[in-house]
């Protein structure tokens, strides 16, 4: 009987040892609530000592507003008792001597005496915590992009401004909702599976590596990413917070740059093809005229007066070519400007009035399509367009008689696809791509008057709108030169220089 009492009184001398020397506070309560065993711990937590605390209600180290709840947060814990954290879901806090609170966590354990069932609480301070996570809030909040943070289940738990601005809905509308809420729907699928993998190998990287990602708005608008992930141990398991960078502008600035960068290599390829020709085709006059020139004085040693009007009908050829070419050199340095004033045109009355301004050989007719449109446009460049193609045409027709038809429809939502067909020779497949060179002609240039700009330039003023031409002919007879049109070119205007552009 004594050595039962002596066992007794052992294990509850090692049951106080082991409370006093809990690195958290320790509070043992009976089931009224009454304090009957404390450590140092908590003396030093809650300012009191020992005596202040032993045979005290376990309210006086609550803050006022929860003392009156709190009765009836013991009575549930003693009808199902079993270990569990106090307050889950809750913020809860400590109230020390001097009034002042912090915050705590505590961990309720049911203990079996002799005078029944006590209650032994772990109280553990976390201002130190709280603080940290306040400031992580901060930096997470202060952040230039939109950060969301996740659970493994992909519920969103914390999002900043940023992420409010950027996507759309308030922070109320995202916390507690799947991360899914902020992908476009074609996405969403996969997304299960990619968190699943981040999750299996934890570490910090960039998502989507190699696929282009975008983001989708309250209003269910997308918009471009970039996305980095950062696993974050917490009390609660691993997060993954994402740094979101809308990049819409740097998508736009690279496709801006691209087009620099293509109208750069378009230039630098027309200024290499200049310089190649420009040593046969602008010189070729000026030895012509070189020529007759000493021709005429010979003429004139000899006194052969009859052969000097045809040296000089040569020589004048030579000058009007010489003028052309340097005329059209000019017009094709001017083209495709992307300036001018937008108006209202009618294109079949547009074209008539064109053609008919080219004073036209007798027995050359053009006949435009009646459901041809009417919309607002640049007008002196689709002009040069249609000049040059009609000119073209007739210059290069092989009988004294052609037929010109002029039609269009819509090659999609943004253009217009126009065609200029002739009833002449044709182009032959292998010489299609060669027409558009600067300087180039299929035929002699003393069969054709002209630089043999006409298409060169056409292109040109075509592919400075955004459009495309292209040779329709089988090389025997006929040809059909199409090219596109932008309908709404007061947007491309816009974007090329919206400081001069004048709508």
């Amino acid at each position: 009987m004594h050595d039962d009492i002596g066992d007794i009184e052992r294990a509850n001398q090692r049951f106080r040892q082991v409370v006093e020397a809990a690195p958290t506070a320790m509070v043992m309560v009976n089931k009224a609530g009454i304090i009957e065993m404390v450590n140092t711990q908590t003396e030093r937590i809650f300012g009191y000592s020992r005596v202040e605390l032993l045979g005290q209600l376990i309210d006086i180290l609550l803050p006022e507003r929860f003392r009156q709840q709190h009765p009836h947060h013991r009575a549930s814990f003693f009808s199902d008792l079993s270990p569990r954290a106090m307050g889950t879901g809750r913020d809860l806090y400590g109230r020390r001597k001097d009034g002042s609170e912090f915050p705590v966590e505590v961990g309720l354990n049911p203990i079996e005496t002799d005078d029944g069932v006590k209650v032994l609480s772990a109280i553990t301070d976390i201002s130190a915590r709280k603080r940290m996570e306040e400031r992580f809030r901060q930096v997470v909040e202060a952040a230039p992009n939109a950060m969301v943070m996740v659970n493994k289940a992909g519920i969103i738990e914390m999002v900043n401004m940023q992420a409010e601005r950027i996507f759309g809905y308030s922070r109320v509308e995202l916390l507690g909702q799947p991360i899914d809420t902020l992908l476009p729907e074609r996405f969403r699928h996969q997304h299960p599976h990619h968190r699943a993998s981040f999750f299996s190998d934890l570490s910090p990287r960039a998502m989507g590596t190699g696929r282009d990602l975008y983001g989708r708005r309250k209003d269910g608008s997308e918009f471009p990413v970039e996305v980095g992930l950062n696993p974050i141990a917490t009390d609660d398991g691993v997060k993954v917070l994402s740094a979101i960078t809308d990049i819409s502008a740097r998508i736009k600035a690279s496709a801006k740059l691209a087009e620099h960068r293509d109208e750069l290599e378009r230039s630098n390829k027309e200024l290499a093809t200049f310089a190649y020709v420009a040593s046969h085709d602008l010189k070729s006059p000026l030895r012509g005229i070189f020529q007759i020139s000493h021709w005429i004085e010979e003429d004139l040693n000899h006194g052969q007066m009859d052969a000097i009007p045809g040296h000089m009908s040569l020589l004048r050829g030579r000058l009007r070519r010489m003028e052309n070419l340097l005329d059209d050199l000019l017009a094709y340095s001017r083209a495709g400007r992307l300036e001018g004033s937008v108006s209202q045109i009618e294109l079949g009355k547009l074209a008539q009035t064109i053609f008919e301004m080219q004073t036209p050989p007798e027995g050359f007719t053009l006949e435009v399509a009646e459901d041809l449109p009417t919309f607002y446009t640049l007008a002196t460049p689709l002009e040069q367009v249609l000049r040059n193609l009609f000119t073209n045409a007739i210059k290069h027709h092989d009988r004294s008689q052609g037929h010109i038809h002029l039609d269009a429809r819509l090659a999609n939502k943004q253009y217009y696809e126009f065609s200029v067909t002739d009833d002449g020779p044709g182009i032959s497949p292998e010489y299609q791509e060669r027409v558009y060179i600067m300087f180039q002609t299929l035929r002699p240039r003393d069969e054709v008057e002209g630089s043999g700009m006409g298409l060169a330039l056409v292109k040109k003023i075509v592919e400075a709108y955004g459009g495309s031409t292209n040779i329709v002919s089988d090389g025997k007879r006929g040809c059909s030169i199409r090219f596109t049109w932008p309908i709404n070119i007061e947007e491309r205007l816009i974007r090329a220089n919206p400081a001069e552009a004048k709508l």
